[in-house]
C-alpha cells in the first residue's frame, strides 16, 4: 500500500489526545486560533479564520465559532476583574459568507451592571470592513471578583496540523449516540474544570440542528441564520445529552430547538438552543 493511500485509511487524530499538552488553557478558543485584543477598558477585537470545518457543507459559515470568538473578545475587556458565566448568546448572520476568508469582530461591553454584564459585537469581512457578516450579543452573570493580580490567559498558537481536521463537534468531545442526539461523554479539562464550558454547548447543538435539518430539508446543503443559546444551570457530570425537542418548517426553511442535559444529575437542563437555517440551493 503507498503511503498516499496509507494516510487516506488513517482515522483522524484525536484532539482530547493531543491537546493534553494545553492543560491550564481551555482548547475551546485555542482551536480556533482566536487571539483577542483590548482595544481600550470597554472595547476588543479578535479576528478568525473561516477553516473549512468552520462551515457547513454547502461552504456557508456555521454560527457557533462565530460566537465563541465573539465571547473570547468579551472576556478582555470584562474577566480582568471578574469572573463570569454566560447565560445568553444569541447570533446572527446576514451574509453567509461564502467568499470570506476572515471575519473580525469588534466587540464591546454595553452595560456593567452589579450582578450582570452585557456585551454585543459587529462581525465584518476583514478584507473589505463595508461588508457586515453579522451581530450577536451576550448576557454574563457575575460569580465573584477575579483574584488579586489575575492575568488574562493568552490562548498557544494553533498547531497547523489541526486545521480542518476533525469534524468542529468532534474536536469539543462531541460524538453521536444515535441520528439525532449528540454526547460529551464526560467533562474533560479541555472543555471544562468545575462545569462544562460554554463553548462546547454552542458547537454540539448547533451540530444537532444542523442534522435535524439536513433529514428534514433533504438536504446538507445549508445556511445557519440564527443560533441562540440560553444556558440554565452547571453541567458538572456527564454525559451531557444534545436532542432536538421540536422543529418548525416554512417552506426551505427550519427552525430546530435542541436541549442539553446533564444525564449525571438526572438529565438536569444545561442548556436550550435555537437555531434557524435555510436550505442553500
Amino acid at each position: 500500500m503507498s503511503d498516499t493511500a496509507a494516510a487516506a485509511r488513517r482515522p483522524p487524530p484525536d484532539p482530547q489526545r493531543e491537546w493534553a499538552a494545553t492543560r491550564g488553557v481551555l482548547m475551546s478558543y485555542a482551536y480556533l486560533g482566536s487571539r483577542p485584543q483590548a482595544v481600550d477598558s470597554t472595547r476588543a477585537e479578535n479576528t478568525l479564520d473561516l477553516r473549512p470545518d468552520l462551515r457547513t457543507p454547502a461552504g456557508a459559515l456555521l454560527a457557533s465559532p462565530l460566537a465563541i470568538t465573539m465571547l473570547d473578545a468579551a472576556t478582555v475587556n470584562v474577566e480582568s476583574l471578574l469572573v463570569l458565566a454566560v447565560t445568553q448568546v444569541d447570533l446572527d448572520i446576514i451574509d453567509c459568507g461564502l467568499d470570506v476568508a476572515r471575519a473580525h469582530l469588534d466587540g464591546r461591553v454595553t452595560t456593567q451592571m452589579r450582578s450582570q454584564i452585557f456585551t454585543e459585537a459587529q462581525l465584518r469581512d476583514v478584507d473589505d470592513l463595508s461588508r457586515r457578516i453579522g451581530f450577536g450579543t451576550a448576557n454574563w452573570a457575575v460569580l465573584r471578583h477575579s483574584p488579586h493580580r489575575y492575568c488574562y490567559p493568552q490562548p498557544g498558537p494553533l498547531d497547523p496540523r489541526w486545521q480542518g481536521l476533525p469534524p468542529l463537534w468532534h474536536a469539543y468531545a462531541g460524538r453521536w449516540r444515535d441520528e439525532t442526539t449528540m454526547e460529551i461523554p464526560r467533562l474533560p479539562l479541555e472543555v471544562g474544570v468545575e462545569w462544562l464550558h460554554h463553548s462546547p454547548m454552542l458547537v454540539v447543538t448547533e451540530a444537532v440542528a444542523l442534522q435535524c435539518a439536513a433529514a428534514e430539508l433533504g438536504t446538507d446543503q445549508l445556511v445557519v441564520e440564527h443560533l441562540g443559546l440560553t444556558v440554565v444551570s452547571p453541567g458538572r457530570v456527564g454525559p451531557f445529552l444534545a436532542m432536538p425537542v421540536y422543529t418548525a418548517i416554512e417552506g426551505e426553511r427550519l427552525g430546530c430547538r435542541v436541549e442539553l442535559r446533564d444525564a449525571g444529575r438526572g438529565d438536569r437542563l444545561v442548556a436550550a438552543a435555537y437555531v434557524r437555517l435555510q436550505a442553500y440551493r
